[in-house]
């Protein structure tokens, strides 16, 4: 054990803010605002606001210095009837000495005394310091990509970025590929979609299907997408060349390098979408009449279902399926999509998208003092919001989404942040949009730039708005019916979506000067 300086007084530092707390920890109906313009749910969080303000005086705190600096509410999808929430509340107040009868100092002649180990034990190492600046890619003879860890954090970042605040937390993703180096039994290798232009074989994207705040509760066994490409290979008896993630944002950014790693094969520059996006209906390659079939599904206890033609012909139906066996399996699952050449790899994906969480990564660990305008920078986008405070988080889950919104507090006025999963729409409280689909909306914290998902966003976070230009695919009208604000229901008399997009980099045009072979 290392013992700091002075150690023995910060009992007594901590008793001399004279802060008290009240905590308050239940399960209530919190109506969606949709229901009633939201009276009811006010009523109950104003009830409870009330309730833990009374606790934190009752626990020895002054009436008029209590704050409450703790909201969160966690909607309950597991939990039968009604709209069940998990309520946390917390308010601070600072300690009303009159309310304590002084006693009287006790003095004593002699003080405590600590038996303190000067010298530390010689088994501890010490700690290892890591560089995570100047980073560069490094290839092999024929021009692959070999990911190593700083890669990861790097692509990590960024897939957390392009997540739009869904696709899953993508820490414990992060944590499967620092694993999988780490053992070293399998290695991680990327190549750009040219690779397999000229080729007839079949690759295939991976992702997890689900409701995010589920994975704060149910961890997955990390080998539902394997399963799911082990089910579709033995369907078709072939053996797939490639896996690419279905969509690049969050914790499924991450799954195509995981599920290439353990199959020990490359994983794609590329995704299904350039973001994250709530539905499969939203995938590039189904927009543009792929094939839906065949697709498999499996669940964290490793039982697949195969969806073949006889079962389903349209995206949509292959979604109303999943979707269902999705919520019947806990509200998480990983799936296999339909495998493509590599001509419909070129048309139908977004390419480069490895490439760009890496560049977004690198801004965030290259530029720790600026990293918010960093990040804006390498993403060709802008800082819609330089310092908000959130003050009021909604969710509910229902049909296999986590739905509601985020309120930013801003010097002027209020931001209001609508999710689908997913980030969609940034508007003001008078109407006025600044941001939707299929732009990419992302809150960060303030100083770190660190992306918030849907499912960690609290009550007082300290948070910047970034909002980056979607890839150009995205932008075609023909694509907008699907993906566009019209898609998720919304009708906006005096707004028009214009796009605004950049040239994406791939690591090889920057760091790399020949020809992949």
């Amino acid at each position: 054990m290392i013992r700091p300086d002075h150690f023995a007084v910060c009992n007594a530092v901590g008793a001399a803010l004279c802060s008290v707390s009240g905590t308050l920890d239940l399960i209530t109906d919190l109506v969606p605002t949709s229901v009633d313009g939201g009276t009811q749910r006010k009523a109950e969080l104003d009830r409870l606001v009330l309730q833990v303000q009374e606790q934190c005086e009752h626990n020895g705190a002054r009436k008029t210095t209590i704050q409450l600096s703790e909201l969160e509410l966690i909607p309950l999808s597991y939990h039968s009837g009604g709209y069940k929430h998990r309520v946390q509340l917390t308010a601070i107040g600072q300690l009303d000495l009159s309310k304590f009868k002084q006693n009287e100092q006790r003095k004593s002649t002699e003080g405590p005394s600590f038996d303190i180990i000067k010298e530390l034990p010689m088994n501890i190492k010490p700690p290892v310091h890591v560089d995570y600046t100047k980073k560069q890619p490094v290839f092999d003879e024929k021009g692959v990509w070999c990911i190593d860890p700083i890669d990861i954090e790097y692509i990590a970042y960024g897939a957390g970025i392009l997540g739009c605040g869904g696709g899953g937390e993508v820490y414990h993703s992060k944590l499967w590929c620092l694993d999988i180096l780490q053992q070293g039994k399998h290695k991680m290798y990327v190549v750009p979609p040219s690779y397999y232009e000229s080729s007839s074989d079949l690759v295939v994207s991976v992702g997890f299907m689900g409701v995010p705040t589920v994975s704060h509760e149910l961890l997955s066994s990390g080998l539902e997408c394997a399963t799911a490409v082990d089910a579709l290979e033995k369907h078709l008896s072939t053996k797939f060349a490639g896996i690419f993630s279905g969509e690049i944002g969050g914790a499924n950014g991450l799954m195509g390098l995981i599920v290439a790693a353990n199959k020990d094969l490359y994983c794609i520059d590329a995704d299904g979408i350039g973001r994250a996006f709530p539905c499969l209906t939203h995938l590039l390659a189904f927009i543009e009449g792929c094939c839906p079939t065949p697709a498999s599904l499996c669940d964290i206890h490793g039982d697949t279902i195969m969806c073949t033609e006889d079962l389903v012909s349209t995206p949509k139906e292959l979604e109303d399926m999943f979707r269902i066996e999705c919520t019947k399996r806990g509200l998480i699952v990983g799936v296999c999509l339909p495998p493509i050449n590599g001509e419909q790899l070129r048309k139908y994906s977004s390419a480069h998208s490895v490439s760009r969480a890496w560049f977004l990564g690198q801004a965030k660990f290259n530029h720790s003092k600026n990293a918010v305008q960093a990040v804006a920078r390498a993403g060709h986008g802008r800082v819609l919001v330089s310092d908000g405070k959130i003050i009021n988080v909604e969710r509910n889950t229902s049909d296999g989404f986590v739905r509601g919104h985020v309120t930013i507090e801003m010097q002027k006025g209020n931001l209001i942040i609508d999710f689908q999963n997913e980030n969609l729409v940034a508007r003001l409280e008078n109407g006025d949009v600044l941001a939707s689909v299929p732009d990419l909306i992302t809150l960060v914290e303030q100083d770190t730039a660190e992306p918030l998902s849907t499912e960690t966003i609290k009550y007082g976070y300290r948070v910047s708005v970034l909002v980056l230009p979607a890839p150009k695919l995205l932008t075609a009208p023909h694509v907008l019916e699907h993906i566009g604000t019209k898609a998720f229901g919304y009708e906006f008399s005096n707004y028009e979506y214009v796009p605004s997009y950049a040239p994406i980099q791939s690591v090889w045009d920057v760091f790399y000067n020949k020809t992949i072979k």
